[in-house]
């Protein structure tokens, strides 16, 4: 039987009972799922562990849960995927980290570039949209959004980072093997501007194009968090 996935705020750890304050877990239990004491659920504390438990108590808005079983998830990606993102319009950008989530992309950095068709985040439903995305896709672990940058704050990290641009070198598995964290950047419709292709080569940031295609910013986002994590 699969069980209904959930997040809550507090650790878990090796606790045999948790109290959970949290009105709108509440709400979606009781009024619903219409569980009743005694009702299996899997809880997520984005630790990477998975535990068993049954609902003890409905109390003036608290749940109680008792622990039945911990466990470590196998739902983890051998790679972690760091996505930037060129902004876009609102529901493209939200289905990026939604389907991006489920695919197994560990952290989004929303960027502002020269050609982004959008300059703001609603960080709150974003991460509602992460969070449900990761119940839904039974992952273990809710990818973490950072603060908007522009484009040449964004370009410095200790780790390996690419882009993609159709006038790049034709992408390859090979060119990432063994590669752990990695970034990847997505630009706008309108393309990465010359003076952002001048930054990416100054700072030593590969470029690699899909082939022939050519793909919105939404589509390339999946395509290139595919082809990185499903392998």
């Amino acid at each position: 039987m699969r069980l209904h996935r959930f997040f809550v705020s507090k650790e878990i750890d090796k606790k045999k009972e948790i109290v959970v304050r949290d009105s709108s877990l509440y709400n979606q239990l009781r009024n619903v799922f219409r569980f009743n004491i005694g009702g299996q659920v899997i809880l997520l504390d984005n630790t990477g562990y998975e535990y068993h438990a049954l609902i003890s108590s409905f109390e003036r808005g608290d749940l109680m849960f008792s622990i039945v079983s911990r466990k470590e998830s196998k739902n983890i990606p051998n790679r972690e995927l760091y996505l930037f993102c060129s902004l876009t319009k609102k529901d493209k950008f939200e289905w990026i980290i939604e389907k991006g989530t489920e695919l197994g992309v560990s952290k989004f950095f929303p960027i502002i570039s020269d050609r982004s068709e959008k300059k703001e985040i609603n960080f709150d439903r974003a991460r509602v949209i992460l969070k449900e995305a990761a119940e839904q896709s039974e992952k273990a672990l809710i990818p973490e959004i950072t603060e908007i940058k522009h484009f040449e704050h964004s370009l410095s990290h200790e780790f390996p980072c690419f882009a993609f641009h159709t006038k790049g070198e034709e992408f390859r598995i090979e060119h990432i093997h063994n590669l752990s964290p990695i970034g990847v950047f997505i630009g706008p419709e309108g393309g990465w501007s010359e003076k952002e292709l001048f930054l990416f080569n100054k700072n030593s940031v590969k470029i690699y194009s899909l082939g022939n295609v050519v793909l919105k910013s939404e589509t390339a986002a999946i395509a290139v968090s595919s082809l990185i994590l499903l392998q």
